[in-house]
């Protein structure tokens, strides 16, 4: 419970965190998009239905953060009208990344962080396509600049990165809360009988 508990504060402080991140301009304006890298890095390491949960939530608070409603060019007084990504599709998107991550938490249960490290590279490159494919739809138009592809790369590289010393501090504080990640008795035990051959 008490993992449980720091995973919560830990996406918590992400948000925060996220306010102060810069865009680089010399990386085609990418940025580090660290709730989302921090989302998929705790996602690996808890079961499936802790998952949806912590998809839920931070997919909640970052669509109360960031849903931003459009102002018509003509509008005087200050009319909204509705934002291009729908309320609650972070979520979706949260949950379908999330679920795609959980394929390879037996290799990061077994010790094994390069598929993962990976993977969480290219589900953050997942939630960014699909949000421009979304919003592309919603206006009615699909130009993709050379630059875009750049950026997605880019901001993929970073969550790519960053994940490692992530997936390491939750090894670490998962040891000393003990909350077992790491399986155990996942070797064969070759039992030599005789008369079987």
């Amino acid at each position: 419970m008490r993992f449980f508990i720091f995973l919560g504060f830990l996406l918590s402080l992400s948000f925060v965190l996220q306010e102060f991140l810069p865009v680089f301009d010399w990386a085609y304006g990418s940025r580090l998009l660290l709730v989302h890298t921090v989302f998929l890095t705790c996602a690996v390491a808890v079961p499936f239905p802790a998952m949806l949960v912590m998809a839920l939530t931070a997919g909640f608070c970052w669509d109360a953060r960031y849903h931003v409603p459009i102002y018509p060019d003509d509008a005087t007084l200050g009319i909204l009208t509705q934002a291009e990504l729908p309320f609650g599709f972070t979520i979706f998107l949260f949950g379908i990344t999330g679920a795609l991550i959980q394929g390879v938490r037996p290799l990061f249960r077994r010790g094994r962080w390069e598929l993962p490290v990976l993977m969480i590279g290219l589900c953050t490159g997942i939630t960014l396509l699909l949000e421009y494919l979304v919003i592309s739809f919603h206006r009615g138009e699909l130009e993709v600049p050379p630059e875009f592809w750049w950026k997605l790369l880019m901001t993929c590289l970073f969550s790519s990165l960053v994940s490692p010393f992530l997936l390491l501090l939750l090894s670490r504080v998962a040891g000393r809360l003990r909350y077992r990640i790491r399986t155990e008795g996942l070797k064969r035990r070759h039992t030599y009988d005789g008369d079987a051959l």
